[in-house]
């Protein structure tokens, strides 16, 4: 059966902001685990959600390996940046950019899965201090976007879907995991 990898940060792996110990929403509200149990029939959907990941180093052996180990039958999506632009007090685009673009060279040379590139949900701004975090998340996104069509990699801009976010700004509520999920099906059908 086809492999569908889901390649993200806490919201791939259904982080409750309401839970200050890592916990999880129930598997039914998770956006990757609604994907999951939608697909199953056409789809071995593998979850690869990690709290904190950021972009990984291309000489990441654990991201490479996942890549090296599919098909030209299989689909690989990744949905990462939001951390590399919030888990620092001084963010840095040109510096989430330049790591995409060694991503983005990577697949294009070694990948034979179909790679889709989501530019994620921006960070909600909930306080002041916030704002240059959006921001940040709004040229990040807009630079995504440009550099996968430079590479002929297709691309979703999940800012265009209106996720409902949490408490924190950051992380999907329950209602925005279901939107999410029939969204991102929705794209993957014309994807295919």
């Amino acid at each position: 059966m086809r492999k569908l990898i889901l390649f993200g940060d806490s919201n791939t792996y259904g982080y409750d902001p309401r839970d200050f110990l890592g916990g999880r929403y129930a598997e039914d509200e998770r956006w990757a685990t609604i994907v999951h149990h939608s697909l199953s029939d056409h789809f071995d959907v593998i979850e690869e959600g990690m709290n904190g990941r950021q972009l990984p180093s291309i000489e990441y052996g654990y991201f490479t390996n996942l890549l090296s180990d599919l098909s030209e039958d299989d689909i690989f999506v990744m949905m990462l940046g939001t951390n590399d632009i919030l888990l620092t007090y001084n963010p840095n685009v040109e510096l989430a950019v330049t790591k995409l673009d060694r991503i983005l060279s990577y697949v294009k040379e070694n990948c034979k899965a179909q790679f889709i590139l989501i530019a994620p949900p921006y960070i909600k701004v909930m306080e002041p201090e916030m704002q240059r975090y959006h921001n940040c998340c709004i040229e990040m996104n807009q630079r995504f976007l440009e550099l996968a069509k430079q590479y002929g990699i297709p691309a979703i801009n999940a800012s265009e879907w209106n996720i409902e976010m949490g408490t924190d700004g950051v992380h999907f509520s329950i209602e925005g995991h279901k939107r999410f999920a029939e969204c991102f099906i929705k794209s993957l059908e014309n994807f295919l």
